[in-house]
């Protein structure tokens, strides 16, 4: 069989999708969350349209490829100006990236291609199923979920206050559905079959649906309301402090003094200007680049902050702990909690790293590829991830991209975090949308678990989020400076806390039972037997 050539129409709508995608997330250009929605319905309807699944499958993949490169293309940078690497090579790593990514768009894309001929709303309704596993499943067996549908319409918070009950992944495909359903009729079968019936309904029940989840998110944040300064004892100040060191220059030793240095000098400042305040102090993912425990210059520095100033201070630092019988330590990308004191009161080891950034895979353990690693080796995923405590605090700890992984947040919240803290690094990227894309995926799980959550960073973009995913701090990028905020604690699970260990497995057998026992799964072998039906 030879394939089918991608037709003018196809060709144009597979463009609409790719910019939808572009345009939907941010981006160097202007931002329009809600223009996503049409992500899907281009997969849906290059699915429908295509002659035969191999011409779905590539129109799919050909689609999502499009608009993931133009998203993510500002992963070429660490490889090529961190790594060392040539743009003939940095350029195909994020094409690869993008083109494993797009492998789920090639998925949809077949879905909508062998559900066809089914009833429009049962069309809708499985894809948008389809959506929400296929976002679920690629994100925990690929480990990069950048392309989060609801991830996009998060700077919009109307948009996404359902995800407190489904999830992001869970809401995305709700949206996918209300969208299908608004275009079944536009997303017609080929041209040799007959149209399906209800396609007006399915409309209607998409407006609906729209509506309700619209109504839904304007009732969330109508009850509550906007606050950046919550009162009271369970609330309390917190002091970002962003060094906006250059990820070229921060791990040579000539600058550790100098950073340690900057890192104090906004610290002491800040707290200058409101000497009665007890703050939360928040440096950044790795803002001292040495082993702090093990240094005795500069480390002694440090806790004389905490000491003088009399506050607790988080930070960043590669932590060190050596085995008996091992020759080589284990290195960790560390999160520090010191108390008033000075003393180290608790740490968290990241536990899910990056692969090229804190690790290298061990199939691509090639010397030329070394030169990404952030400049202590390769890490070691930590284990310990109970919540770190001062007082009535308990630091639920994210670092960096963790930020963007719903189980690590929904572990943090049941092991009885009352705050979320994201500290980061986005350094790595330079004046990119990577560090936007990044503050709003991880903005998302403060609405998922009803916490507020702290992200503080290097170069920006540091922020507040409260717990039905607003900003009431959202700091610049790249200067260094101190900024105050406040924060509230909270303990309530929110639903989707309660039900997420079922959400998946529930969202596989309703996607199974309605795709092989649903209605119109016949359709096809009923037309055949039916005198003058289409071929």
């Amino acid at each position: 069989m030879t394939r089918a050539p991608l037709s003018l129409s196809a060709g144009a709508v597979a463009l609409a999708g790719a910019c939808a995608l572009w345009l939907g997330f941010p981006n160097d250009l202007a931002s329009l969350p809600p223009l996503v929605l049409l992500w899907p319905v281009a997969l849906a309807w290059l699915g429908v349209n295509a002659p035969d699944r191999g011409a779905a499958l590539r129109r799919g993949w050909l689609c999502h490829l499009a608009g993931g490169t133009a998203a993510l293309y500002w992963l070429t940078l660490p490889v090529h100006n961190v790594g060392g690497l040539p743009w003939a090579l940095a350029v195909p790593c994020a094409l690869f990236i993008a083109a494993c990514l797009a492998l789920a768009g090639s998925l949809f894309a077949l879905a909508a291609h062998e559900l066809r001929r089914r009833p429009p709303w049962l069309w809708a309704v499985v894809l948008g199923l389809c959506w929400f596993v296929l976002e679920d499943v690629f994100a925990r067996v690929l480990g990069f979920p950048w392309l989060s549908l609801s991830g996009a319409l998060a700077p919009w918070p109307l948009l996404v206050q359902g995800a407190d009950v489904l999830g992001a992944y869970g809401l995305a495909g709700v949206w996918v559905g209300a969208a299908l359903l608004c275009a079944a009729t536009a997303c017609r079968p080929p041209a040799q079959a007959a149209p399906p019936r209800g396609g007006r309904h399915a409309v209607l029940a998409g407006f609906a649906l729209t509506a309700l989840l619209l109504s839904y998110g304007a009732l969330r944040l109508t009850a509550t309301p906007l606050t950046a300064d919550p009162s009271g004892p369970d609330s309390l100040d917190v002091l970002f402090v962003e060094g906006n060191v250059d990820q070229n220059q921060k791990w040579l030793p000539a600058m550790q003094r100098q950073t340690v240095e900057l890192y104090l000098g906004l610290t002491y400042g800040a707290l200058a200007l409101r000497p009665e305040a007890r703050p939360l102090v928040v440096w950044p993912e790795t803002a001292l680049p040495f082993f702090f425990e093990n240094n005795p210059l500069l480390a002694p520095k440090v806790r004389e902050l905490a000491a003088r100033s009399q506050t607790p201070l988080l930070l960043g630092a590669p932590g060190m702990e050596r085995r008996p019988g091992v020759r080589e330590p284990d290195i960790y990308n560390r999160a520090f909690l010191l108390g008033p004191d000075g003393r180290t009161l608790a740490h968290y080891d990241k536990e899910h790293l990056v692969p090229f950034g804190e690790y290298l895979p061990s199939w691509l353990n090639w010397k030329f590829l070394e030169a990404l690693l952030q400049g202590v080796g390769v890490y070691t995923e930590g284990t310990t991830t109970a919540p770190l405590h001062y007082r009535n605090l308990a630091l639920g700890m994210l670092i960096c991209y963790e930020g963007i992984f719903p189980w690590l947040a929904q572990d943090r919240a049941a092991q009885g975090a009352n705050i979320l803290v994201d500290i980061s690094n986005d350094g790595w990227f330079g004046a990119t949308p990577a560090a936007r894309q990044h503050l709003y995926l991880t903005a998302l799980r403060a609405l998922e678990q009803n916490r507020w959550l702290l992200r503080g960073t290097n170069t920006g973009i540091s922020a507040v989020v409260d717990p039905r995913g607003r900003l009431t701090l959202r700091g610049g990028q790249f200067r260094a400076q101190a900024l105050w905020a406040r924060a509230g604690l909270q303990t309530a699970p929110s639903p989707y806390h309660r039900l997420a260990p079922w959400l998946l497995p529930g969202g596989l057998l309703l996607l199974a039972g309605l795709w092989l026992w649903g209605p119109g799964r016949d359709a096809r072998t009923a037309r055949r037997r039916t005198p003058g039906a289409a071929a």
